[in-house]
């Protein structure tokens, strides 16, 4: 399912979440370059394994707004702000590559 968020500095973010509803929350940061739809274990997977996946595309991939002047540290504000606007006060987050 997609859903769109937006960050604490009003920027648009492509979010996907998928497995099972009632999971615990993962975020799974993407790759460079990538985007929320790179690979990512299967839907059933997650559900057996009550795992609920957070992917969204970073900024300026897929439809996230950019951010000029990007670091890597501020994908930690994004991932928070995604995190408060699904209800989420706890989570894990795996990266991959430049993720």
């Amino acid at each position: 399912m997609r859903k769109e968020v937006y960050s604490g500095d009003g920027r648009r973010l492509a979010v996907e979440i998928s497995g099972d509803p009632g999971g615990s929350p993962v975020f799974l940061l993407h790759g460079t370059p990538g985007s929320r739809l790179g690979p990512a274990p299967r839907p059933m997977l997650l559900y057996h394994q009550q795992v609920l996946l957070i992917t969204y595309d970073r900024p300026g991939y897929g439809p996230s707004d950019p951010l000029p002047g990007r670091r890597v540290a501020h994908v930690a504000a994004d991932v928070a702000a995604i995190a408060d606007a699904l209800g989420f006060e706890r989570f894990a987050v795996v990266g991959r590559s430049g993720g």
